[in-house]
């Protein structure tokens, strides 16, 4: 799921290839994206376990201006919305339901970058 997300999130031109996991490297210029992993569950039965998996991710969008935060976490809510009923990425990840659990917003002091943060959860299917 990771590699397909990232996929995704890179045709947003703003943060395109500036995607990282857990944390930027030092000296990023903004804006771009941090996810996180915030949850991760496989489907399991009496018999085995499935391919179904309900897995969560915290978006950080950072960048230099609130509007331009706002603008960025508008599109990729809106691409993660987008994942819905189809496959991303290029390794069959099927998407059968996604939900906007919560959307945040933030500013870093100390990176003086405002922060939006989106926490959405995935319905796949590896196929």
């Amino acid at each position: 799921m990771e590699k397909a997300l990232r996929y995704e999130l890179n045709r947003i031109n703003e943060i395109a290839n500036k995607i990282y996991p857990t944390n930027a490297p030092e000296g990023q210029k903004p804006p771009y994206l941090v996810y996180i992993l915030s949850s991760y569950r496989q489907t399991k039965t009496l018999d085995r376990v499935e391919n179904d998996v309900k897995v969560s991710y915290l978006l950080n969008i950072l960048a230099s201006s609130y509007e331009e935060m706002k603008r960025i976490t508008k599109k990729v809510k809106d691409t993660a919305v987008g994942f819905q009923a189809r496959q991303i990425g290029t390794e069959n990840i099927q998407v059968g339901d996604v939900t906007i659990n919560n959307i945040t917003e933030t500013y870093e002091s100390e990176l003086q970058l405002y922060r939006g943060i989106i926490d959405v959860t995935f319905w796949i299917k590896e196929v």
